[in-house]
């Protein structure tokens, strides 16, 4: 790769980085917010699709197109960030985390750790490891999402100044670990969003020693998960595995684009932009609006064989399908995704004053998690979004119920 080539991709990528930070930075708490964490894969995806245009591999249309949708994204996020403030967050968040008993963290995270732990015996005994978690998933699709919402729910009850740090770091290991036997590298990950969402409720700053140790653990973590789950070996076949995945973050445009297969699916592919988008709604009922997700196809295109998984379908690659050479129109719904995705943020506060308090901790927990992958897999978001909700539905029903009870012993 010579030196005009990684150029053009530092370019790209250190453009895009500001970029994002400016339109997001104030809906943004730390270094280790989750908005962040994810996010640092976009301008990884800029570099690799700006290179791949700069060799010719990709038309610039396409290096445009991407342009476009990700300020449509981050210009809608920005409009509705004008409704939030980094402190009435905080203060919203320390409020709802200090009104809950210590019998309903504790019960929460049980159930938690008893759910994750069915599905890692699952797991196991389906040989759900590396790739092969892709179909594990679908398989258990419904319980999957349960624990996704109850992880997340953990994580957000263990970042309270309420407990001590060493027993939440614990509890967080615990999940991590019981976590391993179904999945990917990145099983680790969520530790940072525990470690930075529990600074900030304390009004604490994460400093540069802070956050490269703690980054270097998760490094770490990562990179033996790496050897159990995808048999990399040695230091050379760790450095190649953390490469590879940074480099290729976006390489969806290399399936998309490289062999003109987002083309080639058009007509064995036929699902509607909505039937899409809703599909990890309606597919728990039954009525699925495709057998395998975009990525999944491409990949299939470019192998000439039937394969479950592939690249994450940025949002670009997902309107060039349904809406080709329709910038304008890519555009608007782009901004209207970023504005529905960053709003959760901007809804927290009003769900932190009302009486159900789990209504208010469901609507912290998505105002934190779900506008991470909006434009990298909108389908996550609404996955995210539905494991919370059905979690907080719960939470809901049993604190009616605790209510009934509380009112018939008065009477």
């Amino acid at each position: 790769m010579n030196e005009s080539v990684v150029a053009v991709g530092l370019a790209a990528a250190i453009c895009v980085a500001v970029v994002f930070y400016v339109f997001l930075k104030k809906v943004i708490y730390n270094v280790f917010d989750p908005l962040i964490v994810v996010g640092s894969f976009i301008p990884l995806s800029a570099a690799l699709l700006a290179v791949l245009c700069y060799t010719d591999v990709v038309g610039w249309d396409k290096g445009l197109l991407f342009a476009i949708v990700l300020i449509g994204y981050l210009a809608g996020g920005r409009t509705v960030s004008a409704f939030l403030g980094r402190e009435s967050f905080r203060q919203s968040i320390s409020k709802v985390l200090m009104g809950l008993r210590s019998s309903e963290v504790n019960s929460v995270l049980v159930v938690a750790a008893c759910v994750t732990l069915i599905l890692s015996a699952l797991a196991l005994q389906a040989g759900a490891a590396g790739d092969a978690r892709q179909e594990f998933a679908r398989l258990f699709r419904p319980l999957v999402v349960i624990q996704n919402g109850l992880f997340l729910f953990s994580l957000v009850l263990l970042a309270s100044p309420r407990l001590s740090a060493s027993k939440s770091a614990a509890w967080v290991l615990v999940f991590v670990v019981l976590s391993v036997p179904y999945s990917g590298k990145a099983v680790v990950v969520p530790a940072l969003y525990w470690y930075g969402l529990r600074l900030y409720i304390q009004h604490k700053t994460i400093t540069v020693r802070a956050a490269m140790t703690f980054s270097l653990l998760i490094l770490l973590g990562t990179a033996t998960m790496g050897i159990l789950a995808y048999g990399a070996g040695g230091v050379a076949g760790i450095l190649d595995l953390f490469t590879s995945r940074a480099w290729l973050s976006g390489d969806v445009y290399i399936y998309a684009y490289g062999s003109n297969a987002l083309d080639s699916i058009r007509s064995s592919y036929p699902v509607s932009f909505l039937s899409y988008m809703m599909h990890p709604v309606t597919s728990l009922v039954g009525i699925r609006g495709y057998d395998k997700p975009l990525g999944a196809m491409l990949a299939s295109e470019v192998a000439h064989q039937d394969l479950l998984t592939g690249p994450n379908p940025q949002l670009p690659v997902v309107l060039d399908y349904f809406f080709p050479h329709a910038l304008f129109t890519s555009f608007l719904i782009a901004f209207v995704i970023g504005f529905l995705v960053i709003g959760v943020r901007s809804t927290v506060v009003t769900l932190a004053r009302g009486r159900s308090r789990y209504l208010a901790l469901g609507g912290i927990v998505a105002a934190i998690f779900v506008p991470v992958g909006g434009f990298l897999d909108t389908s996550q978001c609404i996955i995210s979004v539905i494991g919370i909700a059905a979690v907080g539905f719960i939470g809901i029903a049993l604190e009616l119920l605790q209510g009934a009870k509380g009112d018939r012993v008065q009477t």
